[in-house]
């Protein structure tokens, strides 16, 4: 089991693009084989900033993953509308253990 967890900040002018692909590439990234889980958040007292908390079955899935056309779309169309760079930190899970997934 990998665990991805990116965090974004939004140009408020262009929240509205943010939105809808990073809406669309979650929705898309839910029907991979390898992914588990694929959330979207918003941070509450920040409307800017976002998490995307990706769960994979192991880091192929997760290479797999960003090859796939909706990936591609969100690097195209998406990652412009963000304020620098994107945070991505890789985890591994302790608890529960994989063998659930």
């Amino acid at each position: 089991m990998l665990i991805q967890v990116v965090y974004l900040k939004v140009q408020p002018e262009k929240m509205d693009i943010f939105l809808a692909e990073a809406t669309a590439n979650a929705r898309a990234s839910l029907s991979e084989p390898g992914v588990v889980r694929f959330d979207f958040l918003q941070q509450a007292d920040a409307p800017t900033k976002f998490m995307l908390y990706e769960v994979y079955r192991s880091a192929e899935a997760l290479e797999a993953h960003r090859h796939t056309e909706h990936f591609k779309r969100w690097v195209e169309k998406g990652v412009p509308t963000l304020v620098g760079e994107r945070v991505r930190v890789i985890y591994r899970n302790i608890e529960p253990n994989d063998q659930i997934f």
